[in-house]
């Protein structure tokens, strides 16, 4: 069991992450509702990303972090006991979000390819068929969840569960590296350079979801192979309890963490989203400025 001492740090810890994503990522709501430009067809894939952001963030980390600190560390200033049934309903709630995450990354690839491949097919789709395919990016993930707790809760094996969620994991994985391999072997042998605007959006739009890609499967594949190993393998059980606990809440809080860096990727990369960023703070510069003179007559 851990000291009061350490099981604060890891609740400050957790808690100041989970605000900090939430906060990044409303930010990028409003900025998307507040302007139109950045509400493309190509963006409704980005902005449900944030929403899921959100959640993951908001929600699936905070429940990760109760029922792990109150179940397998015990720690005496929280603790969450609940029956079988709700056991089973948070752990299917605090996966449903991040798989509809990885689905989500997935989908963007294969949305990418379409849109490198097939730049005039691509243009004219219509707006509900994104509303569909996040539909569907939803539905999809909550389905996958629910069956990974059940099959782990169910099982006789422990370690079942774990091959059904890696070959879904190792599924989406092969699913992004082919379609961004595929896309950067055209953009290389491509005989003439497209120079003009639309393709050129298009491209940058396409290396910035790259960026944002590679970056949540670094900070999401350490917890997800360190799982793997040690529900497959004996070399981590071979830590002692408390070790292999630090082990994972340091990478649980890693893989929460790609949730925060797609905002700051969309700043870097994005003028549009960097304009619309500056603009908004202006504002609230200049109302705030505006509010103090009359509040001194």
């Amino acid at each position: 069991m851990f000291s009061s001492s350490e099981c604060i740090i890891w609740y400050a810890t957790f808690l100041a992450v989970a605000f900090a994503i939430v906060t990044v990522n409303l930010l990028s709501i409003i900025l998307f509702v507040k302007n139109s430009n950045l509400r493309t067809c190509g963006m409704y894939l980005v902005i449900n990303l944030t929403v899921v952001d959100i959640l993951v963030g908001g929600l699936s980390s905070i429940m990760i972090l109760l029922n792990t600190i109150s179940t397998h560390i015990e720690c005496k200033i929280v603790i969450v006991r609940l029956p079988r049934e709700g056991n089973i309903l948070v752990q299917v709630v605090s996966l449903w979000f991040p798989l509809t995450s990885l689905t989500n990354i997935t989908v963007i690839s294969l949305e990418r390819m379409h849109a490198t491949f097939r730049p005039f097919t691509h243009r004219v789709i219509k707006k509900w068929v994104y509303g569909v395919t996040i539909c569907v990016v939803w539905v999809l993930a909550g389905m996958i969840s629910t069956a990974i707790i059940l099959v782990d809760f169910f099982s006789k094996s422990r370690s079942q569960h774990q091959y059904f969620w890696q070959s879904y994991c190792l599924l989406c994985l092969f699913v992004i590296c082919a379609c961004y391999a595929s896309i950067i072997v055209k953009i290389c042998c491509r005989a003439r350079p497209q120079h003009h605007g639309a393709a050129r959006r298009q491209r940058k739009l396409t290396v910035t979801l790259l960026i944002v890609t590679i970056l949540s499967l670094l900070l999401w594949l350490p917890f997800a192979a360190a799982t793997f190993v040690f529900h497959t393998t004996e070399s981590i059980r071979s830590l002692s309890y408390t070790k292999r606990i630090r082990l994972n809440m340091s990478l649980l809080l890693l893989f929460y963490t790609n949730s925060f860096v797609n905002p700051v990727v969309y700043t870097v990369r994005m003028p549009e989203y960097r304009k619309a960023l500056l603009l908004l703070f202006t504002r609230r510069q200049r109302q705030n400025a505006a509010v103090i003179p009359l509040q001194a007559r």
